[in-house]
Formats: structure tokens, C-alpha cells, sequence
């Protein structure tokens, strides 16, 4: 897997772009965001939609 740095096109926050790979999770990559939450300093929140 990997992370990057990424800007949101429409609100321009930063958010970190995650993709997961293992064997032991199956075939399948996990592809997911991990952004702020507004107004919550410190929390964070995981957007995941898997792809085939």
C-alpha cells in the first residue's frame, strides 16, 4: 500500500489518499481517503469505497 498528499478540488482541505493491498484481505485493493473532521481539531474520519 501507499498514502499521498492530496487537495480537495472543491473545499481545497488536504486529506491523505490511502490504498491497501494484502493477501491476507484478499485480491482486492482498499482505496481510501483519511480527512480532518470540521470543527473537531485533532479527529480524523476514514472514507472507504472498495473496487474491483
Amino acid at each position: 500500500g501507499g498514502g499521498w498528499m492530496r487537495k480537495a478540488k472543491q473545499s481545497g482541505r488536504d486529506y491523505l489518499s490511502i490504498t491497501l493491498a494484502d493477501p491476507q484481505i484478499g485480491p482486492r485493493k482498499i482505496f481510501a481517503n483519511l480527512a480532518p473532521v470540521k470543527g473537531k481539531k485533532g479527529r480524523h474520519v476514514i472514507l472507504w469505497n472498495p473496487r474491483d
